[in-house]
């Protein structure tokens, strides 16, 4: 089984060989511990933290196999991959060559998908949503068409967020609150709960990077979000599977309570492992009719993108909404 790779004490990463990464970092008493993972094993690889070395030889390497390597430190997320190793030069051109408006249409897709995925999240819990305005219709303007976007998503997760932030256990809720000034979604906030979600997130972006190079598409040429990101198309296609993280967020914290940060203000190695384990648990549940997981759905839905462009799939089928009524856990053998 394929996995994540999750770095968070202060060490380096490097090649044993063109098919192993080896960590290499000191226990707590100080002794050197090096592990070795196989690369075909490895989905993608998340460094956490400012103290982690990485040598050029092995972002060669993994970007060459199309495996990210996300950075989640100083309050930002990085996605370091090789945008050329891709499977068709064909719908990259038809990517470029798409026009705005129409790509704007797509990413307003994506975050249709997001708003209506946080409702479900919170009618699943028994809250009912607030009222959002409509989504913008279609401007033959892009600047006005952006424009429009842009405050929408703006508006509509404004209120769903003052309305999930009360699925959080009352208890750790006044404490994320009071000590933190927590209230809601602010990906630079240093408290426990934004911690959580932005490590959640670098998974989404690394499983998403890597299933839009393999659907030949370029992750770095984005629809709404532009140049300022490193992956722009990942930040839009990732949208629809946030409400997941913010699903599994909130259980983190209400199961496990709030999490732990270290000095340097980022989640201590327990919590990121944690915080990873809930995602995967989410991400791994089977949808009741199709039988499809989340997780494939992060790669099937990366094709449908391409095929999009091509003219040879609707655009109401690039997305899924996440639903959790919907899904259910893989069931158990029994012997």
């Amino acid at each position: 089984m394929r996995k994540l790779l999750a770095v968070r004490r202060r060490g380096r990463i490097k090649l044993k060989s063109r098919s192993v990464v080896q960590v290499q970092f000191r226990s707590r008493i100080g002794k050197q511990v090096i592990k070795e993972y196989p690369v075909r094993d490895l989905d993608a690889i998340l460094l956490i933290g400012s103290n982690i070395y990485i040598e050029s030889s092995a972002v060669s390497v993994l970007s060459s196999m199309n495996i990210p390597v996300a950075v989640v430190a100083k309050d930002s997320i990085g996605i370091l991959m090789n945008p050329v190793v891709v499977v068709s030069s064909h719908r990259r051109s038809l990517q470029y060559r798409a026009k705005r408006v129409d790509g704007l249409e797509i990413a307003l897709e994506y975050i249709k998908a997001k708003i209506w995925g946080l409702q479900n999240v919170l009618k699943y819990r028994g809250v009912p949503p607030p009222s959002v305005p409509s989504p913008p219709a279609k401007v033959e303007d892009p600047e006005i068409y952006e424009s429009e976007i842009r405050i929408w998503e703006s508006t509509a997760s404004h209120r769903l967020w003052q309305s999930l932030i009360t699925l959080i256990d009352p208890d750790r809720l006044e404490a994320l609150q009071s000590i933190y000034g927590f209230s809601g979604r602010k990906p630079r906030h240093p408290d426990p709960f934004n911690k959580a979600l932005s490590v959640m997130y670098a998974v989404l972006y690394s499983l998403a990077t890597k299933a839009l190079i393999a659907a030949g598409l370029d992750p770095t040429y984005g629809f709404l979000h532009r140049t300022r990101y490193s992956t722009p198309l990942t930040f839009d296609y990732t949208e629809m599977f946030k409400p997941i993280a913010v699903d599994a967020t909130i259980t983190l914290i209400n199961t496990q309570g709030l999490p732990q940060l270290g000095n340097d203000g980022e989640l201590t190695r327990e919590w990121v492992n944690k915080a990873i384990k809930h995602l995967y648990d989410h991400l791994t549940l089977r949808h009741k009719d199709t039988g499809k997981t989340p997780y494939q759905q992060i790669f099937l839905k990366a094709f449908c993108l391409a095929r999009h462009l091509e003219g040879r799939c609707r655009r109401d089928r690039i997305t899924i909404t996440w639903n959790r009524r919907q899904y259910r856990r893989k069931r158990q053998a029994h012997h």
